[in-house]
Parts: C-alpha cells; sequence; structure tokens
C-alpha cells in the first residue's frame, strides 16, 4: 500500500512532488553521515530538532494535546515525525517521553499495514532488483514510481528495511529517535539505546543466530540490567519479554539453524560452553549468570549432552527437558516484581 492520495492527477502529481523535494532535503541532511554512524545518530528523518526551550505547564499540555492530534490523524508516521523534531524542545521532559511512548504505539499499529505494503504488486521484485541496502542516499534512485514513493514514505517515517531469507522487510529505525536524548528521561534514552541495539544489528534471521553468542549474552544481561534500574517503567513489560522469550530464550535453547549442540552427537558445542562460562565469570551476580550456571550443572550430569541420540533420533534427556520447562519462570521470580 502506498500513500492515500486525491483522485485528482493535478493533486496526486502535487503532493508527490512536494514529498520528494522533502525526500531530497532529506538526503542533502543526510549525504555526509553515511560514512560516520555518530554522525547519522544526529538527525532524524533529515530533520533537526529545534533548541530546548522551557515553556509553561498549559502551553506544554496544549502541544502535547496537538500531539495527540496529530498522531490520531497521521496517515503515514512522517507526520509524527515530523511534529516531534519542530517541537519537541517545547515539551519538557514528562510529555517528550510520552510523545516517544505514543510514536512507538502507532508504529507497533502501523506496522503489519508497512510490511503488507511491501507484498503488494510488483514491490519485492523491484526492490530486489536495488543495490542493498535500500536507505535514504539511494531509494531515490528506484525506476519504479509506485514502489519509490512507498519507500521514501517509510524511511521518512522511521522504519529501516531488512532482508530475510530473500525477501524485504520494514523494521522501526529506533537508532533514528537518539536525536531526542536531551529532551526525554534517562530511563527512555536507555530505552531507545537497547531497541536500537537490535535494531541497528538484528540478533537473528534464518532461523538462525547473526550475532556472537557472547553478544546476545550481552544483550540479555543489558535487557535485564533495565529491568532491574527501571521496575516500574512503562516499558518493563515489553523489555521483559524481550529478555525472556528472545535473548535468554535463544541463548538457552539457540536456534534451528545455530543449535547450541553438535548435531551429529547432540553433545553441547565448545564455543557455546565457552560463552556461557565467560558469562558467568564476568557477570555473576546477574538472573542471567545465574540461569546459565544452574543449565551448566544440569548439563555436567549428562555428559554435557543435551539430548540423548537413540536409533538415530533426538531424544529428551529428563534433567535437560525440566530445566527448559522452569528456567524462564525462575528467570521471572529471580527479576522480582
Amino acid at each position: 500500500m502506498t500513500i492515500e492520495v486525491n483522485n485528482d492527477v493535478r493533486s496526486r502529481n502535487y503532493r508527490w512532488n512536494v514529498l520528494v523535494l522533502i525526500f531530497a532535503l532529506f538526503i542533502a541532511g543526510c549525504s555526509g553521515n553515511n560514512k560516520n554512524t555518530e554522525e547519522r545518530r544526529d538527525s532524524h528523518a533529515g530533520a533537526q530538532v529545534s533548541p530546548v526551550v522551557q515553556g509553561v505547564p498549559q502551553e506544554k499540555d496544549n502541544l502535547l494535546e496537538q500531539y495527540r492530534q496529530t498522531v490520531q490523524n497521521a496517515k503515514e508516521p512522517f507526520e509524527i515525525v515530523s511534529f516531534l523534531n519542530e517541537n519537541m524542545s517545547k515539551a519538557g521532559q514528562e510529555r517528550a517521553d510520552t510523545m516517544i511512548r505514543e510514536l512507538n504505539a502507532y508504529y507497533n499499529n502501523d506496522l503489519e499495514r508497512t510490511q503488507d505494503a511491501f507484498f503488494e504488486n510488483n514491490v519485492q521484485e523491484v526492490l530486489l532488483q536495488q543495490q542493498w541496502p535500500i536507505t535514504a542516499s539511494n531509494a531515490a534512485e528506484i525506476q519504479d514510481a509506485a514502489v519509490k514513493q512507498l519507500v521514501i514514505t517509510k524511511l521518512m517515517g522511521g522504519y529501516k528495511l531488512i532482508m530475510v531469507e530473500g525477501t524485504i522487510y520494514p523494521i522501526i529505525d529506533f537508532e533514528l529517535q537518539k536525536v531526542y536524548k536531551n529532551y526525554v528521561s534517562q530511563q527512555m534514552n536507555d530505552y531507545i539505546f537497547l531497541r536500537a541495539v537490535e535494531s541497528n544489528e538484528v540478533s537473528a534471521k534464518d532461523a538462525g543466530l547473526i550475532i556472537t553468542w557472547d553478544k546476545l549474552a550481552n544483550r540479555a544481561v543489558l535487557s535485564e540490567n533495565y529491568i532491574k534500574t527501571y521496575p516500574n517503567s512503562a516499558e518493563r513489560p515489553e523489555i521483559e519479554q524481550l529478555y525472556l522469550n528472545s535473548y535468554l530464550s535463544m541463548y538457552i535453547y539457540g536456534l534451528n539453524n545455530t543449535p547450541i549442540f553438535d548435531m551429529e552427537t547432540y553433545r553441547l558445542l565448545s564455543e557455546v560452553k565457552a560463552s556461557y562460562q565467560k558469562l558467568v565469570k564476568e557477570h555473576p551476580e546477574t538472573v542471567t549468570a545465574q540461569i546459565v550456571s544452574q543449565f551448566l550443572d544440569v548439563l555436567a550430569t549428562t555428559d554435557e549432552q543435551v539430548y540423548n541420540r537413540i536409533n538415530g533420533q533426538q531424544m529428551d534427556i529428563r534433567a535437560v527437558k525440566q530445566f527448559h520447562e522452569r528456567f524462564q519462570a525462575k528467570a521471572e521470580e529471580l527479576l522480582g516484581a
């Protein structure tokens, strides 16, 4: 699905020309940044955020109401991003946090629609012919006008494109939200940082781990520390799910195409064991290390067999199965309320 347009041809062309002009300014603002990640973190969708301005409470309340009206009426997230870039400096920290939460709530509701748009008509075919990765710096080179419009609109709105099993998907680019670091709370900055770690380099694709085991362990510890530091934050449930169901689970189970065990013997891989031992040594006080240490203790009783091989079949080992059934609940208990 592309941008909703007016049926009148002249109106449609006018709006598209304006969009291309805005995107050209976006490219100009980002053109020197592709070589430097830190510089790129200081711009959001090509717009500069205004300096901090202290407003009176009534003005800030009015601003939040205007923002919510913008969110409610927005056809595309770039409309919300534009409002934030222009007004975030006037919001005050508490309202700025609220604005980021509501931006991400919009993304969560919009993501499925946006992803569906990339499976309509010839979108995948056109994009797979483009130079990869497709970013703000080369999106204007797309020859198909409708596909170009789609991609430019989504990039301006805070999405980025990734490729999974030869298919291109949009995901939320949390790195872009770092431009608001001077306006939001430390808790929100830490949340954005944590989510940007994943959107900058996804941990798994094609049912396989694409980062190292040590990086996966670090992400588990990072998310655990966030939960402990901000136990009452509005973002805790989301980060707790990320920790328990993604990072910790992948670290304990592995993935279909990246198992923690040798596929012939079903014994724990030496590189996984080394990562486990490193984690326990370097972060012994963490819940993650406690869970991993318990897993190592279980595997010590099975001669490091994660499964048994019987008549060529993978069979559960009772002690390992019991651990697998309980470790998430145990981790949740150790994290506390």
